[in-house]
């Protein structure tokens, strides 16, 4: 069962069983379900914080990768709790139907800021109450999260992530280069992420440092995801490239899931595009 946003309803149960309150009982969402944990969040803590959250993501089956994003995303919510809501606030996590969840409400502050307990009562909608700007922090963790829902509440709001435990296609991040017809065609497949970003920059500084007039395709039709990192890197790259003159860089089979960031970051206007690797050489002739 799924609520209006997509996020899995969590399993309902009584207070006698778990102290929490049941479905239109204004409880929160983590509260219906069995939590993994349960943190209040302080301005002194997010050390523990992080800490602890790493720990329980790869002990629900989390892969080190998605981890670590996990990590970022919710020291990104919960430093926004701090800095702009108050700076009280709670983080519950818990794992359901594949994922893991994390749920971060605030006790009210001002506007701008996460505020208030979660409900699961209304309609749940992906909702623009706060600002969610290229590059902040809101921003990226959406970029993180397999999906991210923000919920108003009676004295503010909450935010949920989902991160999922499996995944149907191959994450691990290839790179391989070929010269053709003049150019220099770099494929990628897997996760462009915050571990292998760094693989694509170093890549590209070396054919820049052997050739600054490459012409240079970067194929992405490969990739199943880009986190905030592998968008920050293609930027690096168009800079990189636009350092030289007579360099040159397109992108080529450009997937549909990654359309979206990458127009939400700016980079379609970065770069050129073109359908295929073989359409991006033939432009450069």
């Amino acid at each position: 069962m799924t609520d209006e946003a997509g996020l899995p309803a969590p399993r309902s149960r009584s207070r006698s069983d778990s102290g929490a309150a049941p479905p239109g009982d204004g409880g929160s969402a983590a509260e219906l379900a069995r939590p993994i944990l349960d943190l209040e969040l302080a301005d002194d803590a997010l050390y523990q914080l992080r800490a602890a959250v790493i720990a329980h993501a790869i002990a629900a089956g989390l892969p080190q990768r998605r981890a670590d994003d996990l990590v970022i995303a919710i020291h990104e919510l919960a430093a926004n709790v701090i800095r702009h809501a108050g700076g009280r606030g709670r983080l519950r996590m818990w794992q359901q139907n594949l994922s893991v969840y994390c749920e971060v409400t605030d006790d009210g502050g001002p506007p701008g800021g996460l505020a208030g307990p979660c409900r699961t009562s209304g309609q749940a909608t992906d909702i623009q109450v706060w600002p969610i700007e290229p590059g902040h922090g809101l921003w990226l963790v959406r970029q993180l999260a397999d999906q991210m829902l923000l919920r108003p509440g009676p004295a503010g709001g909450c935010a949920t992530v989902r991160f999922a435990l499996r995944s149907a296609t191959p994450t691990e991040f290839q790179l391989s280069g070929q010269a053709r017809h003049g150019c220099m065609v770099v494929a990628m497949a897997g996760r462009l992420d915050w571990n292998s970003a760094r693989q694509l920059t170093d890549a590209v500084d070396d054919l820049l440092a052997a050739d600054q007039a490459v012409r240079l395709v970067l194929d992405l039709g490969g990739l199943t995801s880009c986190d905030a990192f592998g968008l920050a890197a293609l930027l690096r790259v168009a800079e990189g490239v636009g350092a030289h003159p007579a360099a040159d860089v397109m992108l080529a089979d450009l997937p549909s899931h990654l359309a979206g960031p990458l127009e939400t970051a700016g980079l379609t206007r970065r770069f050129r595009i073109a359908d295929t690797a073989e359409s991006a050489i033939s432009q450069f002739r």
